[in-house]
């Protein structure tokens, strides 16, 4: 007996001409010396860390048997070499997208060690929901309308085909909050190398999963 397939109506399945979007957190890319102490420096000029390029192949292997259309990143570094590991086994290049780039951050006072400061954004993007609380930070509706602009553009090239699209957390969590039609920009605590996914077709948007990270598991990888 066939089953019908509910998303087939919505246009939102692949054969549709729908897109799926699969947006993945760049892996971990904060070296051991600056998790024990030190002042806050360049976080978008480091590298992924070992345990990030351990991530990055985890991620890669589970993107092995996708078939992707395409791979693109954020141009921040930690984001492209994520990217670039996905785009190796998919057999793609990379295409890097300046849409994709994480929040803008405003200063926070006092002096902090990277760990310290990436945590204290976390808290308050959980506290207070939105990305407005940190004063000189891109504006909530900015980042949304951004990330939207891009993730639109990559589904209008792409129909009918899976893509891989690696950002950041705060980017990508405002976009589901856009998707998900809440104000709120912090939906999920995602884990680097996570992967969430989201069909695209022109206006239409569903989100399918968020913040997987059976790949690591799989992988015996922490997240």
């Amino acid at each position: 007996m066939s089953r019908t397939d509910p998303l087939a109506p919505l246009a939102l399945n692949l054969a549709a001409g729908a897109t799926e979007i699969h947006l993945v957190r760049h892996a971990h890319a904060i070296p051991d010396e600056h998790l024990r102490g030190g002042s806050y420096d360049d976080y978008d000029a480091h590298p992924l860390s070992e345990h990030g390029r351990a991530q990055a192949g985890a991620v890669a292997e589970h993107f092995a048997g996708l078939e992707l259309a395409a791979v693109y990143a954020s141009p921040i570094r930690r984001a492209r070499e994520t990217a670039e590991a996905i785009a190796a086994r998919a057999g793609h290049a990379v295409v890097e997208d300046h849409g994709l780039r994480e929040v803008g951050i405003g200063a926070l006072e006092g002096e902090m060690t990277m760990r310290e400061r990436l945590d204290a954004l976390a808290v308050i993007a959980i506290r207070d929901g939105s990305w407005d609380a940190v004063p000189g930070t891109e504006a909530s509706a900015v980042v949304r309308a951004r990330m939207t602009r891009a993730v639109d553009a990559i589904a209008a090239r792409h129909r009918g085909g899976r893509v891989a699209v690696v950002s950041h957390a705060g980017a990508i969590n405002a976009f589901l909050g856009e998707v998900a039609g809440t104000a709120h920009d912090f939906l999920f605590p995602l884990a680097n190398a996570s992967v969430s996914v989201v069909r695209v077709n022109a206006e239409r948007k569903l989100l399918m999963s968020a913040n997987e990270t059976a790949h690591l598991r799989a992988a015996k990888v922490r997240a």
